[in-house]
């Protein structure tokens, strides 16, 4: 991957043409073109919504953790914008060195360039950049507040499905809950803002998916940051996630901690003595 700026301006009829041979081009490079050993394996993240010039716009965002790196995908911006929050940098590439993968990921290619944009900023939670005299903002989205279904979760960020499908529970543990004799219903309390219920709460999504027909209901109920809601305050919620357990409307215990690795053999504990 280089790292370069270009200053040699092209003419209008030079731009065209090279854009129409790149598209010509384009499968047998993406098929010569090995991808990025550094900047791959982007993958698609809801936590932020793109604003251009001061209003909303569709765009793609993905991150990789790895780098770290953000890649924003939007037909509002003249080219994919790649921000590196260590050098706190603003980069933009050429589109066709972004190649998505069947898995949904995205790499960049090995020969793309890298095109410096400046500095972005953080204020409050949100991040300000310019590309191109255009001024753009990456806006936190509000957190997921009050009662949720599994749907919602999943439409909020595709980080849940994607780690619900990367999940395999212990079947063993899924059969004991399916044999529940009396209705199990599961209260999940959780920030959509939190980086622990981003990572485990798509385990029990898996586990839920698998309980389906079962006596076992499962719900969810997001909390802002503070944590300072009613029913969090009256059932003692101290922290996210936290899974409370009732059987027959009584409270039998709850899924915390490291007890979200394998939330499923949690609650057939809880369900075998309860």
């Amino acid at each position: 991957m280089t790292h370069r700026t270009s200053s040699t301006p092209r003419r209008p009829a030079a731009l065209l043409l090279t854009f129409l041979v790149s598209l010509c081009g384009a499968g047998a490079v993406a098929a010569q073109v090995p991808s990025d050993a550094v900047l791959r394996g982007f993958e698609p993240i809801g936590d932020y919504a793109l604003w251009v010039g001061g209003k909303p716009v569709n765009a793609e965002i993905y991150q990789a953790e790895s780098v770290p790196a953000i890649l924003i995908l939007s037909s509002s911006l003249p080219s994919p914008v790649m921000l590196l929050p260590r050098q706190q940098s603003v980069e933009t590439v050429h589109i066709m060195k972004v190649a998505k993968q069947k898995d949904g990921t995205i790499d960049l290619l090995a020969d793309a360039v890298l095109e410096p944009q400046g500095q972005f900023k953080a204020v409050g939670e949100d991040v300000v950049f310019t590309v191109d005299g255009r001024q753009v903002q990456l806006k936190t989205k509000p957190p997921l507040l009050g009662a949720k279904n599994a749907a919602a979760l999943r439409a909020y960020s595709p980080s849940y499905g994607r780690g619900a499908q990367a999940y395999r529970p212990n079947g063993q543990q899924i059969a004991a809950l399916k044999k529940a004799a009396k209705p199990v219903k599961v209260r999940v309390f959780f920030g959509s803002w939190c980086p622990f219920c981003k990572q485990y709460l798509p385990y029990l999504l898996k586990v839920e998916e698998q309980l389906k027909g079962s006596k076992v209901q499962i719900e969810y109920f997001g909390l802002p940051r503070d944590l300072k809601h009613p029913e969090a305050q009256r059932l003692n919620v101290r922290g996210v996630p936290v899974g409370i357990v009732y059987i027959g409307g009584r409270e039998v215990g709850r899924i915390s901690g490291d007890g979200w690795k394998t939330p499923e053999a949690a609650l057939a504990k809880i369900v075998a003595r309860g």
